[in-house]
């Protein structure tokens, strides 16, 4: 049997749908104060940062707290820093900063 077009490009979608809404925000909270707090406000309270280095929220909004392009663009090697996240990771970095656009 065929599926119409249409159909079988929602199935596919699906099946290929980002798991960042399923980030665990706790451990990118935790992950975030470990590598990124060196050069980036990653909390409300914190307020050192290296002047390049924009602070999660400002982060957040650039990609309008969207965890799938968060995690896009947190994967790979960092610009400035010699890490890089692997998927995982990212997803919940991202679901972090996602948490950011209530919390501030």
């Amino acid at each position: 049997m065929k599926l119409p077009m249409g159909l079988s490009l929602s199935v596919a979608m699906l099946l290929t749908a980002s798991t960042a809404y399923g980030g665990d925000a706790a451990k990118g909270k935790r992950l975030a104060q470990i590598q990124c707090a060196v050069c980036h406000i990653v909390e409300p309270n914190q307020r050192d940062e290296v002047a390049e280095a924009p602070p999660f929220m400002v982060i957040g909004t650039k990609f309008g707290f969207d965890p799938d392009a968060l995690v896009f663009a947190l994967v790979g090697p960092h610009q400035k820093m010699n890490f890089g996240l692997r998927r995982i990771e990212a997803e919940d970095v991202a679901a972090y900063i996602s948490t950011l656009a209530v919390d501030w």
